[in-house]
C-alpha cells in the first residue's frame, strides 16, 4: 500500500469532486487498469442522485458526506457530497467536529437510494465504481482491528473495528458498510478481484459467479428489416424514388425480402442510371411509388428498420408520407463508427470489402439492402467479440434505455464471443529494430542520404531524383549547422517535407538539438505522422523519436468523461457518442480526438470532455491517466515534434510551457503564419462570457449560490473567510456594472451600423468615433466596469494568497484552483476594456462585433502589424528558423513576406523551380463566348 498519510487536509484535497482516491495502487497495476474499459483506471466512486440540485458539492462542513479511514492510517477511502438535509441533520455536526483534524467520516444512504443501488442503473440512480471499492471492503473482509473514533456511535465503532454489522437502534440508519456489502451481494474477495476492473458500475443486482455475466437476463432478439432506397437525386421535395428494396432477418437467417422498381414519371439523370445500373425501359410501366412504398411499410411492421447512412431513405419516406416520426431507425453507419474506429472508410462498399462479404451489385436496392444485413451481423460479432471488462460496462451504460442502438448492444455484447481468445489477447507493440550510429555532421553527406546513389534512393517507395528537392535538403541543413533564417519557396510536388525532415531529424540525433515544425493544417500533420515520419523512421539507418503535440482541447480529459458518463443520456445521440468513446477509451494510446473522426453533435459532446484548465486537480492529477500530461511528455523526450501555427504561437504568447524547449523550427505553411499569429495574439471578451464569470463567483442577487459560497463552507480555509465575505457582493455589484456597459455598447454600436437585415458587423473604433456624442456614455460605463472589476481583483487576490498561506504552500484544492482561474481571465478582461474603452495602444486596433439579429456584443483588440511580436517572441531565441511554403514570393522577391512576419534582410533566400513540365503537361483554355 502507497503510503498516504499526507496529513488530513491534503487528504482532502487528494478527495476532490466528491470522489474516490483510490489507495494503494501501484504504477504496474494503473498501467494495466488503465485498457481496461471507458473509464481507464477510475481514481473515483461516482455516485449520482438524480434530481438532486447540486450532486457534488464541495462545502463537507454543513452537508457533505464521507467515508474513510484515519489520516494517521494511510489510506484515503472516500468522500461523497449530498443534498439531503435529513442526512446533513443526522451527519454534520459530527463532521464539523472531527473533520479539520482527521479524514474520517461517514456515509449513510436512505432505504430508497439503497435500493436504486442494488438496481445498479446506470443514469437513473447510483454509480458505483467497485476497483475503488475493493481498497475499502479488503479491509473489512480482512477484519483489521481499527480503533473508533471518538463520537462514532457504538454500531459504526463495532463495524470498523470487527467488521461485523451492529446493531441497529430505533430510527437508525443502515449502517454504510453494511449497505455495500449487501448490495454487493455477499461477493467473496476473490468475486470482488474478480470484478474489480469492470469501470462502471453494471447491474449489480446478483452475486457474481465464475464466468456469469453480471447481466441477469437478455431481452429478446427483436426482427430487423434492413431496406435501401435508389433515387433520382438527394432531394426529397424535387427527387423521386425507383427502386425499393428490404430484407428482414434474425441473427438465424432471412426471413423475407422485398425488391421493386418504381417509375417516376420522369427521366432519370443518366448518372444515376449508369451509377445503378437500371435501364431506363426498365422503370417504364412499374409500380408507383405510392404503391412501392405502402408496400414497404407493410413490411416493416413489427420488425426494427435498419439502413445504412438511412438519414436519406427516412427523408424520403418521411416526405411520402410512409415514415411514423416517433419510429427510430438503426443505422449501421453508427455502429460501423462505434465499433471500427480505425477503418479507412465507413462506406458500404468498403466495409463489405474490409469485412469480406459480397455484395454483387453495388447501389442496387436490394443488394445494399441485404449488405447492410451481412453488415449488422458482422457487427455484432465485433460487439461480442469485445473485451469482457468493456463489454460489461456498455451494458450498463444501455441498459435503462429502449432505443434501437441501447437494444442492439444489449443483445450483441450479451451473445456469445465467436472469438474466445481474440477478446482477451494482448495488444501487440511493434518494435523497431535497434540501429547503430549516428547521421553524418556534413550537411553535404546529409543531403547526399537522399541523392540519387544514396540510401535512401533503394528503399523509398516509388523514389524519383528530383534536383529542387536536394537543394532545399541542403540549404535546411545549412542554415541548421550555421544558423539563422532561411526562406524557401517551393512549389507542389517537390516533395518540400522529406527535404526539411531528413535534416531536422539528423541534427537532433547527432547533437541533441530539439526540432519543431510547425504545420497550419491538419492535413499536413496527418501526412507528416502518418506517412513521412513512420516511413523515415523505418528507412533511416539511425533511431529517432518524434511525435505530434496539439492543443488542451484536443485530449480528452478523464475526469470530465468521468462526470459526463455519470449523467443520464438525453436521447439517442447522447448514448451514441458515450458508447464511441467507451470503445475508443479501451484502446486508445494517445486519447487525441482526431482518432474519433466526429460528426454533427458529437463535436458538442465533445466539449463536455474534453481537456479543460478548469477541471485540472494539478499536483493531485494521477498523471500517468492525463493524455494532455502524457502527450506533453512524449514531446519532452522526442527529437522532433510536429505542431500547428496555433499552438506555437500560444506558447509564445505565455512565454513557454506548452512546448518542450527546441533550438530549431521548421514553419511550413508559412504563407499562412501572419493570419494565424493575428488570430492567435487577439485578444477579446464579450458580455454574456464576463456575466457568466461573474455568476459563477457569486451567483445572482436572487440565489447568492457561487464559487464563493462554496468557498465559504470549507472550515480549513477559516484564514480567507473575511475575504471571501467581502467578495460576494461587490462580485454582484461588479456584475451590475459589466451589465450596464455592455448594455450602452449594444445601443450605441447599433446606431452607428445599419440595422436593417442586419448580419454580423464589425465597427473599428476610430479616433473619431471616440468624439461621438454617444461615446461618451460607453467611456463612462466602462470606467465604472474596469474600477469595479479591479476592486475585486484585489480582494480575490487576499483570499487566494489566504487559503493558500493556511494551506502551507501545498497544491489547492479543486475549488481555489478553480477560483484562481477565474480570476485571471477577469484580470486579462479588464485589462482589454481598460485598453480599449479608456486608453488605447496605438499600436493595436480595437473594434466591436455585432451578431446577426441579437444583442451580443464582442470587443476584440488586435496588433496592427504582428511581425515584431513574432520576432521577439517566435524566432530570436531559436538557432535556426526556416520559412516554407508554395507561394511565398511576390513577383520573384520576398520583401513583402519579410515586412509582414518581422524578418530582416539577412535572412537567405531560395526559390526553386517547379519540377512539372508545365508547358508539355499542362493546357490552360479560356473560354470567349461567355456572356
Amino acid at each position: 500500500m502507497r503510503d498516504l498519510d499526507r496529513g488530513a487536509h491534503q487528504q482532502r484535497h487528494a478527495l476532490g469532486d466528491g470522489a474516490l482516491a483510490v489507495a494503494g495502487r501501484t504504477e504496474d497495476e494503473q498501467r494495466s487498469a488503465r485498457h481496461h474499459g471507458a473509464a481507464d483506471l477510475v481514481d473515483h466512486v461516482l455516485l449520482e442522485l438524480q434530481g438532486a440540485e447540486r450532486l457534488l458539492q464541495r462545502g463537507v462542513g454543513d452537508i457533505g458526506l464521507a467515508r474513510g479511514l484515519r489520516a494517521d492510517e494511510g489510506e484515503v477511502v472516500v468522500e461523497v457530497d449530498w443534498a439531503g438535509p435529513e442526512v446533513a441533520r443526522l451527519h454534520g455536526g459530527h463532521l464539523r467536529r472531527t473533520l479539520p483534524a482527521r479524514a474520517r467520516h461517514r456515509v449513510a444512504h436512505a432505504d430508497r437510494d439503497r435500493t436504486a443501488l442494488q438496481a445498479g442503473l446506470v443514469g437513473e440512480a447510483h454509480r458505483v465504481h467497485e476497483l475503488a471499492l475493493l481498497e475499502f471492503l479488503d479491509q473489512r473482509l480482512e477484519g483489521l482491528e481499527r480503533k473508533p473514533e471518538p463520537g462514532l456511535d457504538r454500531g459504526a465503532a463495532q463495524l470498523v473495528g470487527e467488521g461485523q454489522r451492529p446493531q441497529e437502534e430505533a430510527g437508525d440508519q443502515v449502517p454504510p458498510d453494511v449497505q455495500i456489502l449487501e448490495f454487493l451481494g455477499g461477493l467473496d474477495r476473490a468475486g470482488l478481484h474478480r470484478r474489480a476492473n469492470i469501470p462502471i458500475a453494471a447491474r449489480l443486482n446478483a452475486p457474481d459467479t465464475e464466468g456469469t455475466s453480471l447481466v441477469k437476463s437478455k431481452a429478446p432478439v427483436p426482427e430487423y428489416a434492413a431496406i435501401d432506397l435508389e433515387t433520382t437525386g438527394l432531394d426529397p421535395a424535387r427527387d423521386r424514388v425507383i427502386e425499393v428494396g428490404a430484407v428482414a432477418f434474425t441473427p438465424a437467417g432471412v426471413t423475407a425480402s422485398m425488391e421493386r422498381l418504381v417509375d417516376p414519371g420522369r427521366s432519370v439523370p443518366e448518372p444515376v442510371l449508369r451509377l445503378t445500373g437500371i435501364k431506363a425501359e426498365e422503370l417504364r410501366g412499374a409500380g408507383t411509388e405510392e404503391t412501392a412504398l405502402a408496400e414497404l411499410g407493410e413490411f416493416l411492421r413489427g420488425r426494427q428498420p435498419v439502413g445504412h447512412g438511412a438519414r436519406l431513405d427516412v427523408d424520403f419516406l418521411t416526405a411520402a408520407g410512409h415514415w411514423n416520426e416517433t419510429t427510430e431507425i438503426l443505422d449501421t453507419l453508427d455502429l460501423a463508427r462505434i465499433l471500427m474506429p480505425a477503418a479507412p472508410s465507413h462506406s458500404l462498399p468498403l466495409l463489405a470489402t474490409d469485412l469480406g462479404f459480397s455484395q454483387p451489385r453495388p447501389h442496387r436496392a436490394l443488394d445494399d439492402a441485404d449488405a447492410t444485413r451481412q453488415l449488422l451481423l458482422r457487427l455484432r460479432d465485433e460487439a461480442a467479440a469485445l473485451d469482457e471488462n468493456l463489454k460489461e460496462s456498455m451494458l450498463a451504460l444501455v441498459a435503462p434505455y429502449a432505443w434501437p442502438i441501447a437494444r442492439f448492444f444489449a443483445d450483441a455484447l450479451a451473445a456469445p464471443n465467436p472469438d474466445s481468445t481474440a477478446a482477451s489477447a494482448p495488444r501487440v507493440h511493434t518494435h523497431h529494430a535497434a540501429k547503430s550510429g549516428l547521421p553524418p555532421d556534413d550537411p553535404d553527406l546529409v543531403a547526399a542520404l537522399l541523392g540519387p546513389e544514396g540510401p535512401l534512393a533503394g528503399v523509398l517507395p516509388g523514389y524519383e531524383h528530383r534536383e529542387p528537392q536536394l537543394q532545399m535538403l541542403l540549404a535546411v541543413a545549412q542554415i541548421q549547422a550555421r544558423g539563422g533564417s532561411l526562406l524557401v519557396e517551393a512549389g507542389t510536388g517537390t516533395g518540400k517535407s522529406l527535404a526539411y525532415l531528413v535534416p531536422s531529424i539528423a541534427r537532433a540525433v547527432r547533437h541533441g538539438e530539439r526540432v519543431v515544425v510547425s504545420t497550419d493544417t491538419h492535413t499536413l500533420q496527418e501526412q507528416l505522422m502518418g506517412k513521412d515520419l513512420p516511413g523515415l523512421r523505418e528507412w533511416l539507418p539511425w533511431n529517432f523519436k518524434a511525435c505530434l503535440l496539439k492543443g488542451r482541447s484536443n485530449y480528452v480529459s478523464l475526469r470530465r468523461w468521468r462526470r459526463y458518463l455519470g449523467e443520464p443520456c438525453q436521447d439517442s445521440d447522447d448514448l451514441r457518442f458515450k458508447l464511441k468513446v467507451l470503445v475508443w477509451l479501451h484502446s486508445t494510446e494517445s486519447g487525441d480526438r482526431s482518432e474519433l473522426r466526429l460528426h454533427g453533435r458529437e463535436e458538442v459532446f465533445w466539449a463536455r470532455i474534453a481537456s479543460d484548465p478548469m477541471d485540472c486537480v494539478g499536483i493531485h492529477c494521477t498523471k500517468e491517466d492525463c493524455y494532455v500530461h502524457r502527450a506533453r511528455a512524449e514531446a519532452e523526450a522526442a527529437d522532433l515534434v510536429v505542431v500547428n501555427h496555433a499552438l506555437l504561437l500560444a506558447d509564445a504568447e505565455i512565454g513557454g510551457g506548452l512546448l518542450p524547449e527546441f533550438d530549431h523550427l521548421v514553419i511550413d505553411e508559412a504563407h499562412h503564419l501572419e493570419d494565424a499569429a493575428t488570430r492567435g495574439l487577439r485578444q477579446e471578451v464579450d458580455g454574456p462570457g464576463l456575466q457568466a464569470l461573474l455568476e459563477r463567483l457569486g451567483g445572482s442577487r436572487e440565489s447568492p449560490s457561487g464559487l464563493l459560497a462554496e468557498l465559504r463552507r470549507q472550515p480549513h480555509l477559516g484564514a480567507s473567510d473575511e475575504a471571501f465575505a467581502e467578495a460576494m457582493p461587490l462580485t454582484l455589484a461588479t456584475a451590475e456594472r459589466v451589465r450596464e456597459l455592455f448594455a450602452s455598447a449594444v445601443t450605441w454600436v447599433a446606431s452607428r451600423l445599419n440595422d436593417s437585415e442586419r448580419r454580423e458587423e464589425s465597427l473599428r473604433l476610430t479616433p473619431p468615433l471616440r468624439e461621438d456624442e454617444g461615446w461618451e456614455r460607453v467611456r463612462l460605463e466602462g470606467e465604472n466596469a474596469t474600477t469595479s472589476l479591479a476592486a475585486l481583483d484585489g480582494v480575490l487576490r487576499r483570499a487566494v494568497g489566504g487559503a493558500r498561506e493556511w494551506l502551507g504552500g501545498s497544491e489547492p484544492d479543486q475549488s481555489v484552483r478553480e477560483l484562481e482561474i477565474i480570476r485571471g481571465r477577469l484580470q486579462g478582461a479588464t485589462t482589454l476594456l481598460g485598453e480599449a474603452l479608456l486608453e488605447p495602444d496605438p499600436n493595436r486596433v480595437y473594434w466591436f462585433t455585432l451578431a446577426a439579429r441579437s444583442e451580443n456584443l464582442v470587443l476584440r483588440a488586435a496588433p496592427i502589424n504582428v511581425g515584431t511580436l513574432l520576432r521577439e517572441r517566435v524566432y530570436s531565441e531559436r538557432r535556426s528558423t526556416v520559412f516554407t511554403s508554395a507561394t511565398l514570393a511576390v513577383g520573384g522577391s520576398f520583401d513583402y513576406f519579410r515586412s509582414r512576419i518581422g524578418l530582416g534582410p539577412q535572412a537567405e533566400e531560395l526559390i526553386l523551380p517547379s519540377p512539372f513540365d508545365f508547358l508539355h503537361q499542362a493546357l490552360v483554355c479560356l473560354p470567349t463566348d461567355l456572356p
